[in-house]
């Protein structure tokens, strides 16, 4: 899993090279091989996936699953520079991350399924930064 994040977050540095800037832990780090290399970016590559992967698990309560991600959503108001566009900027590369570890057993209906999960995991982020800016919870 950890491995698909750092894949994932280097998908995504190679679209949007000035999301870099916002990691004060491996802004430096321009290359592929250096940002796959980097402890720094596997622990937060990590940290997001372990997001991910309690968010899926989460679906089986919704509420619970709301109140997780609204709460992640929140905490990324508060990171200087964040704005809440960025979180629509990891869809693309968390897909082409998800398709190229799972290799052959990609297929269209699991394609169709993490296409879906993303997108409402990424709305209900929003949510969340959303509630921060106008100060609410709900």
């Amino acid at each position: 899993m950890e491995q698909t994040g750092v894949l994932m977050f280097i998908k995504l540095f190679e679209e949007h090279i000035e999301l870099l800037e916002l990691f004060s832990k491996f802004r430096n780090l321009k290359t592929r091989e250096a940002q796959s290399e980097s402890e720094e970016l596997q622990e937060h590559a990590a940290k997001v996936m372990n997001t991910l992967d309690e968010a899926i698990k989460a679906l089986e309560n919704i509420d619970f699953f709301f109140e997780y991600l609204h709460q992640v959503g929140r905490t990324h108001h508060k990171l200087p520079g964040f704005h809440k566009e960025y979180f629509w900027k990891i869809e693309k590369p968390f897909l082409e991350a998800v398709k190229e570890t799972l290799g052959d057993r990609y297929t269209d209906n699991i394609e169709s399924i993490y296409t879906i999960t993303i997108k409402f995991i990424l709305e209900t982020l929003v949510k969340g930064f959303e509630q921060a800016e106008s100060g609410t919870n709900s």
